[in-house]
Formats: C-alpha cells, structure tokens, sequence
C-alpha cells in the first residue's frame, strides 16, 4: 500500500528539478514576455510574416522563400498563424513559446547547478535576441537543447535524435552547421563503435534521417542566379576581415552592449582601448581553451571545434553577419559543454592530462563571469526595448490609419525599410521602387537594385490614375533626398515618426495628390 501511494505521488507531483524548470521558465516568460511586449517588429521579423500570409498554401512558401537564404521551418510554423489573425505580432507569442520549451529543457536537464542554469537562460540570447525578437533563430536553439537532452539516450533512440538534428538544420543556416557538427560527432562515434553492437542499424538509420535533413536545408538556401544579397564567396586572405571575425567571436561570449538608445549591435566594453585593439586575441584564447578543457570528453571535442570553425568560416567566406548570428558560436560553445557533462571523462597521457584538468578547473571559474556579462547584457537589452523606440514602423502604421490613409495605395521608396509598415497596416501590397513593382515582402533578387528615388518615375502611377496616395519615406531620403519644391503644392506632410534603436526604420509619409487636393488636418 505504502509502495502504491509514492508511485501515485510520482506520477501526480512533478519532481524538484521539474518544479525549478518551471518555475524558471514562468521567470523567463514574464522577463522575456515584458521585453517582447515592448518591442516593435522590424524588417527582419515582419518578412517572414508576409512571406507566410501571402503564401497560398505550404507548398507555396518554398516559391516564397527562395531569395531569403533561410530554410523553410520557421514560415512553416508562421503560416497558420496567419490563417488565424492578420496581426503580425502573434509571431511573438509563437516565438516566446518556443523560446520557453528550450529554457525549460535547459533548466531541467542541463548537468550544471541550478545558479548556472538559471543564469544561462536569463542571459542576452534567451531573454533578448531568441527571446523578445522573433526570428528563426529560436527554434534552433530549441532542437539542438532537446538533442542535447535526449543525447545520453542515443542509442536506445537514434531516429528520435536524427530527426532533432533535421529540424534543427531546417531553421537556420547558423542551426544548420551545429547539426552537421553534431552529426560529424555521432558519425565518429558509430564508426568507432564494435562492429557486432546489436544497436548500430538504428544508429546508422538515425544518421541517415539527420544526413537527409541537412542536405534538404541546404538545397532550400541555395539561392537562384539572380541573387542580390550576400552574393559571392570570399576565400581570398584578407587580414583585416579575419580580425575582424575574430573580433566577433569575443564579443560574441561576451554580450553587452552599451546603455543608450543606440544599444543593439553595440560593445560597452569596446569604450576600453586595450579592448578594442586586441579582442581578436580573445578568439583564439577561447578556442584552445576550451579545447583543452574538453579533451577529456573526445566527442564533445569533436562537436566544438566542427561547429564553432564552421561558423567561423561561414562568417568569414560568406556572410560577416551581426551579434545575432554570432551568437551561435555561445550556443555551440553552451551545448559543447552540455554533451560534455553527459560523457565519461577519458585517460589521457600526463603533461595532457594535467593540461586538461587544469583548463576544466579555469573554464569552472570563467564561466560564471561570462554568464554574469550575459546578464547585464539582457538587462540593458530589456531597459532600452522598455524607453526607446526600436522600430517606427507600428507608430507610422498607426498614424496612416488613424488619418484614414490606409486604404489608399501606398509607395514605399525603400522595400526593405516599407515592408514592416506594410505589413502592420495589413496591407496586401505596395509598390515599390525598388524592382519596380508591386508586393509586400523584399525580393532579394538584382532587379531590386535598380532603384529610382520616389520623388521621380513612381509618383507617375498616381498621377495615371488620378487618385490620391500615401509616399512613404525613410530616414535617409529625407536627409539626402527631400522632396523637389515642384512636388510641394501636391504633398501635404501627414507626419513623421522617430526610431531610436534602428533609426533607419524612422519614417515620415506624405499625401501625393496629382489634383492639387489637400487634407484638411495639418501634419501630426
């Protein structure tokens, strides 16, 4: 009787490290939530939004995305919001849960103590960049913690743990290059497993689905002839970019930026000229360092080294990217350490042997410090969302419609600065100069660089039909190009609204009538 009611209790009482999950993922969901909540989408996140709504069904979003170098997962997981609401912001709330599903894996399963997990999930990544922007770059960080806790299970469930590593690398590229050094990882253990282990057709099997996904992903990010964006592949030497990518990489463990409105994409610890000159030595440091404090586990060596110099080098040959994108390089570094934590420590000769305890020791004490940066980085990143205005789009959407503009047809002089108005008005399309034509999302093609400023040929499509519209204009046409004093008698300002984390979504829109009519209302 007595064993009956502790198997009842088992079942009906979630256990201590299940209740600290929880209990941290509410803490990060009301930490992450309030930030969310107090950001404005931007280009990056309202694309994929319009990609998924202007998609007629699944299979269309692969037409869809061809030019935008992602794989398809992420739009997949936004089109039926679109079928819900037409609010663009509902990919906050999918983005958030996904977000808290991989901090309660963290919190639940990763082998470090409780402070250390709690610090890494309330950290820059989780809370600001995966947590309160919505990109594609959260389900990956889920997949690959749900891999990481499946890990010690491999191969009583190597289907279940190939077909992580396959939506992983259907998220992101960045994504993509950890799930094939995980995969390399697994490969090399397969290979030197004995021959008569009863479980290697699984293992092999599990490889194959991980293998296929990969290679799925990547045929989805080859882009077509005509692309625009991140053309070309740069093996050249070139010194200055490769300190620069090693640059990256330090501030990359180290996340914070500096107070201020301009905060994102910014260093705090770059105002220190030692810093500034020689972070690139940090890349390097870091990499031996952690080398060394891993050799014990040989797989989970493997797995780091893999990921972070194939990051490295995508970085380097292909596209230099952002804090975002280098933040990978933390997530292959956390994971490493996780796999690490799950394996058996192996013997290793004596001077090396003694290395490696010694550089596990130091990363024992580094690694509190790194997390502590982390924190501060999320706290700044939370308080600037919280006072500055990220984004003008909403606050230039809002003003059209409360101006009752909103219906008309709207001219955006720069697509990829347009897209987030267009896409918080509703609207199904504009046009834009850019390319010369009509839509919503950018078309990352080489017709969109033939560009004509919106003051010239474009304003004729309002005077053909002899109908009002609504010139939509970023921050930098108004300071290099204003409008000609001829258009003046047929532009009334409706008003301009500021950006102050990425100013260059700052807008100001005009009412174009060819008939000379104005607004009764002054500008806002």
């Amino acid at each position: 009787m007595h064993d009956r009611t502790n198997l009842i209790s088992s079942w009906c009482w979630p256990s201590r490290e299940t209740l600290f999950a929880l209990s941290v993922t509410l803490l990060f969901l009301f930490y992450a939530g309030f930030t969310a909540v107090n950001h404005e989408m931007w280009r990056d996140e309202m694309g994929p939004w319009l990609i998924a709504r202007d998609s007629s069904s699944l299979f269309d979003i692969f037409r869809n995305i061809r030019y935008d170098g992602h794989p398809s997962l992420w739009y997949l997981l936004i089109w039926p919001l679109t079928r819900l609401t037409a609010n663009p912001e509902a990919i906050k709330l999918l983005n958030l849960g996904i977000s808290a599903a991989a901090v309660f894996l963290i919190a639940r399963a990763a082998p470090a103590p409780w402070w250390i997990r709690l610090l890494v999930v309330t950290g820059y990544y989780p809370v600001y960049e995966y947590g309160a922007i919505a990109r594609n770059y959260s389900p990956g960080l889920l997949f690959l913690a749900a891999f990481c806790t499946l890990f010690p299970r491999r191969f009583e469930r190597p289907v279940v743990l190939g077909t992580l590593l396959l939506l992983a690398a259907n998220t992101s590229m960045l994504a993509c290059l950890l799930a094939i050094a995980a995969l390399i990882m697994l490969a090399v253990e397969a290979v030197t497993r004995p021959a008569e282990s009863p479980d290697t057709k699984g293992i092999w099997g599990g490889l194959g689905i991980a293998a296929a996904g990969i290679v799925f992903a990547v045929w989805q990010m080859m882009p077509p002839p005509d692309t625009g964006y991140a053309m070309g592949w740069h093996f050249g030497f070139d010194p200055v970019k490769l300190l620069l990518v090693l640059k990256n990489m330090t501030a990359a463990y180290l996340p914070l930026p500096k107070p201020g409105p301009g905060f994102w994409e910014t260093e705090l610890l770059a105002a220190l000229s030692l810093y500034r000159d020689f972070s690139w030595i940090g890349a390097p440091v870091l990499l031996v360092l952690v080398s060394l404090a891993l050799m014990r586990r040989p797989l989970a060596l493997v797995y780091y080294l893999t990921g972070s110099l194939a990051l490295l080098a995508f970085f380097y040959v292909k596209h230099i990217g952002y804090l975002r994108h280098h933040g990978f390089l933390f997530v292959c570094f956390g994971t490493a350490l996780w796999l690490a934590g799950t394996m058996p420590p192996v013997s290793l000769p004596g001077l090396l042997d003694a290395a490696s305890r010694r550089s596990e020791r130091a990363m024992a004490l580094l690694l509190p410090l790194i997390l502590a940066i982390h924190l501060a980085g999320a706290l700044i990143a939370a308080a600037g969302e919280y006072r500055y205005t990220f984004s003008a789009a909403r606050a230039t959407a809002d003003m059209i419609r409360g101006r009752g503009l909103d219906r008309l047809l709207l001219i955006a002089d720069l697509d990829v600065t347009g897209m987030p108005v267009v896409g918080y008005l509703g609207k199904k399309s504009a046009y834009y100069p850019c390319g010369d034509r009509f839509g919503s999302y950018v078309v990352w093609d080489t017709a969109r660089m033939m560009h004509s400023v919106v003051w010239g040929e474009p304003l004729d499509l309002a005077k053909k039909s002899g109908s009002a519209v609504v010139v939509l204009v970023d921050d930098f046409v108004m300071r290099k190009f204003p409008p000609p004093a001829e258009l003046q008698p047929k532009l009334e300002l409706v008003g301009c609204r500021k950006a102050e984390i990425m100013t260059d979504e700052s807008y100001c829109a005009y009412l174009y009538d060819p008939n000379h009519l104005t607004l009764k209302a002054g500008p806002e």
